[in-house]
């Protein structure tokens, strides 16, 4: 690479740009508006040799380029990304370009819910062993910026999203997750198909030496497991039954098995979090710890310390005997189902928001299973409350605001209740993002008297 084209100054586009300028290559960063928060970073990347062009895009942007790196928000359709394929110009994602400039092996998960959780949680794993490490990735930290850092005999923990994977080209972890597959983004993927393929790009450069782990418990994983064994070494996943070789839940103990070896963790009785989502994530980033050389006794101790994450079915408080909730992290049906059968009775559920215009019919029936009852708020709200009267939930309220969703859910609420916003939808309709509203949330429910 001589001249790149970076478009998207957001985090990772920022971290490629100090990548590439340490290698000597000459970056313009392009974007629609100037959004820099820091900008003496801005003015750092200017002062070794980085261009900047904020506002609208033309394909000139292109002349003189010969590699692209898109932003995980850029889609194929986007036309300077078209144009760029057209001109057989090499179109490329920050997670590739971290590939080809580390030295360290990568540990990598992917998957629709939970990601976050267990990357992090793999993190904690590893840098408990002493090892040199970087955790970054789709969590909101540039991973070329910290892969590029790491020494050969150091472990990458890197969350990917199917946004990142699109555009890879050699990327090879050492060993992967898919964690689940479940409706979302359909608005950048359009189809499941499509959706599906993109994340099953992270094991197409691995082979007999690397080890990929799937969720067994998962619809998708028969497909993908025919695909993915033309490649490379798969392992099973469940919280279910027992696996051949993989990582398993027997009865409430967490076990590994790997080259006949059988590891028995611990109890589930003795980690922080709870709920069959949260094992699952600790089983995936225990795997991927010991593939990655972390000690047994190390692994055990991390998941025995580690507690839920914001936004993750995040304990807020208890009032009037009754507890509150935030999994504003829940984006989609999938992970909001998980959230409210985290809990062994019904719960008081807010949902709503930005609508991703995924099908509801089964999300309902499981709504119509674990909650007494349903309030609704955001752009989504219409069509949430369409599915949900022809799923049979019957006892439904229709809200403007957060405040006003928290007041009722309160209002509602008896001893020994509990509310959750598990919102099931993106927050771009009414915040920026689904950390501040769930910052938002928080603060209603802890003024409540």
């Amino acid at each position: 690479m001589k001249s790149v084209l970076i478009l998207g100054a957001g985090i990772s586009g920022l971290g490629a740009a100090h990548v590439l300028l340490r290698h000597d290559v000459k970056v313009l960063i392009s974007d629609l508006k100037d959004s820099i928060h820091d900008k003496k970073e801005k003015e750092a990347l200017t002062a070794l040799g980085a261009v900047f062009r904020f506002g609208p895009q033309s394909v000139d942007l292109l002349d003189g380029v010969d590699t692209v790196v898109v932003s995980p928000v850029i889609p194929r359709e986007n036309p300077i990304v078209s144009e760029a394929f057209n001109r057989h110009i090499d179109v490329i994602s920050e997670v590739e370009l971290a590939y080809r400039v580390t030295k360290a092996p990568i540990l990598a998960i992917t998957g629709t819910n939970g990601k976050t959780t267990t990357t992090t949680l793999l993190g904690s794993m590893v840098s408990r062993s002493g090892k040199p490490f970087a955790l970054a990735g789709n969590l909101g930290i540039s991973l070329s910026r910290e892969a590029e850092l790491v020494p050969a005999d150091g472990v990458i923990a890197a969350e990917v999203s199917s946004f990142q994977l699109e555009f890879i080209k050699t990327f090879k972890p050492r060993a992967a997750v898919i964690l689940n597959i479940t409706p979302d983004h359909l608005e950048r993927h359009h189809t499941m198909e499509a959706y599906m393929a993109a994340k099953a790009r992270i094991f197409e450069n691995m082979d007999d030496s690397d080890c990929l782990l799937l969720n067994d418990d998962d619809a998708y994983t028969p497909a993908l497991k025919k695909k993915a064994e033309t490649h490379t070494h798969v392992c099973l996943l469940s919280t279910s039954h027992k696996v051949e070789e993989g990582a398993f839940l027997d009865g409430d103990t967490l076990v590994l098995r790997r080259k006949g070896k059988e590891i028995r963790l611990c109890s589930v009785k003795e980690l922080k979090l709870k709920g069959m989502q949260n094992y699952e994530d600790v089983l995936a980033a225990s795997f991927l710890a010991y593939e990655g050389g972390v000690p047994v006794d190390v692994i055990v101790s991390a998941m025995k310390d580690f507690s839920s994450l914001p936004n993750r079915i995040e304990y807020v408080r208890t009032l009037h005997d009754v507890e509150y909730y935030n999994d504003s992290k829940a984006t989609n049906t999938d992970a909001a189902i998980k959230g409210m059968s985290a809990f062994n009775k019904p719960v008081i559920l807010i949902a709503g928001g930005y609508d991703k215009g995924t099908p509801l019919e089964d999300f309902m029936k499981d709504v119509k299973k674990h909650t007494k009852h349903l309030i609704l708020l955001g752009a989504a709200a219409d069509r949430f409350e369409k599915a949900a009267r022809a799923a049979g939930v019957s006892s439904i309220y229709r809200v403007s605001s957060m405040k006003e969703a928290v007041l009722k859910g309160q209002q509602l609420a008896e001893a020994g209740d509990i509310v959750i916003l598990s919102p099931a939808c993106s927050s771009f309709d009414m915040y920026h993002n689904m950390e501040e509203r769930g910052m938002d949330f928080k603060r209603i429910v802890k003024s409540l008297t």
